[in-house]
């Protein structure tokens, strides 16, 4: 009975790493939303939202993770996503998270440059933790993606609608 029971468990063991050592890396699909809460100083809370894909046959949590900020490839700042992030197996979720940034020294005066254009090219790269179960893995993200900057700047004054008290 003993030897049935390790043999059980051993097997959920394997299938749980060999769950980790295959993940995917989940899929970007668009409908990008930003909803910018509180600026501080050079820290900014906002919750970002995005339709993902995870081609996995199993769910996958993304945990909190810090990635570096670059607009048209100047730095811009780091960003840390807070909370983990969950995502079923197979399918399209339309995730919103929350998020913190520490912007770099002079972001103000890039924002400027950027205040004509139409989309601006929105790079991260770090490692996001991404799990199942127990069992988690780091995997290097670096991602470009064109966002329009009506996205980022909204008419009613202030980044994304957001306004200075």
């Amino acid at each position: 009975m003993k030897y049935k029971f390790f043999l059980l468990a051993l097997s959920a063991i394997t299938l749980f790493l060999h769950s980790c050592a295959s993940l995917e890396m989940p899929e970007y699909r668009g409908n990008e939303d930003i909803k910018f809460q509180k600026i501080e100083g050079k820290k900014v809370q906002f919750e970002a939202g995005a339709t993902v894909y995870n081609p996995n046959w199993f769910g996958v949590k993304i945990k909190p993770s810090k990635f570096d900020v670059y607009i048209e490839n100047d730095f811009v700042g780091t960003v840390q996503l807070k909370k983990k992030v969950k995502m079923k197996s197979k399918r399209e979720t339309a995730l919103m998270a929350p998020f913190e940034a520490e912007l770099a020294d002079g972001v103000l005066a890039k924002a400027f440059k950027y205040a004509g254009k139409q989309n601006l090219n929105v790079r991260l790269k770090g490692k996001a933790k991404a799990g199942v179960f127990i069992f988690s893995k780091k995997m290097e993200i670096d991602k470009t993606i064109s966002v329009p900057s009506s996205k980022l700047m909204k008419s009613g004054g202030g980044l994304g609608g957001f306004k200075l008290n």
